[in-house]
């Protein structure tokens, strides 16, 4: 029998298990001042030495003797996520969607660099297994064959990472030129966008600009949501049909 790892080195392969815990350095000690870090990072960017240093410890090579590789360090990261999403129990397939959105989107905002890092390895953690078992759970009252009920799924899940990335991209943002409220953004731009009116070029955008407050009703990811929910809705009815 083969004993060799599946491509991409995850740690849920990792063999032997993880050493017994010590004083200073554990698993879950190693995931949680992973976690701390990134959520304090504007970029989300971490590195071992940085860990091992909040962690107390000289050696950031100890840390991998808990979590293999930096790889194995994200797919615990990304789980442990995971685990911070629920969804609703089963017997109305469109609460638990929405539902599972927004603890989703609530994770995000806490976690925003698990948008882009949940892209960069495979959902194969305990945690991300359990909700998807618990979404395909809510969405089998459909009947839907097996692409279809995935693909509502990932509807709801890809609205929140697309939007968790452009909130990590807008945070990184602020933080490197130093515009953090929207009125600063709004003064910052104003100059170039008084020009652009005067050119008159783009009569579309102008007409919205000078609406009275253009910005006041920005759509929110719950109404986004609501709009995905109103499509899936729409789709599972004509498959019934």
């Amino acid at each position: 029998m083969s004993t060799a790892k599946p491509p991409g080195g995850l740690v849920w392969f990792d063999e032997p298990p993880p050493p017994p815990a010590t004083d200073q350095l554990s698993r879950e000690r190693v995931v949680a001042a992973a976690i701390a870090l990134a959520d304090e990072s504007s970029s989300g960017e971490i590195t071992m030495r940085a860990i091992a240093s909040r962690l107390g410890t000289r050696s950031p090579m100890a840390l991998y003797r808990y979590v293999g590789s930096k790889d194995g360090l994200t797919d615990l990261m990304v789980d442990e996520v995971y685990g911070e999403i629920t969804v609703p129990p089963p017997g109305d397939w469109r609460a638990c969607l929405r539902g599972m959105g927004l603890s989703a989107w609530a994770a995000v905002q806490r976690h925003p660099w698990f948008a882009r890092m949940s892209f960069s390895r495979p959902p194969l953690g305990p945690n991300a297994l359990h909700l998807y078992d618990s979404a395909f759970a809510a969405v089998d009252e459909l009947g839907l064959e097996a692409a279809a009920r995935v693909g509502f799924i990932n509807t709801v899940l890809g609205q929140v990472f697309s939007s968790g990335l452009a909130l990590l991209e807008e945070l990184a943002m602020r933080r490197r030129t130093g515009l953090a409220s929207d009125d600063e953004l709004a003064d910052a731009a104003r100059p170039y966008l008084e020009r652009i009116k005067a050119e008159g070029r783009y009569p579309h955008y102008i007409r919205w600009l000078a609406e009275p407050d253009p910005m006041a009703e920005m759509v929110t990811f719950e109404q986004q949501l609501e709009w995905q929910l109103d499509g899936l809705q729409r789709l599972a009815e004509e498959r019934r049909a």
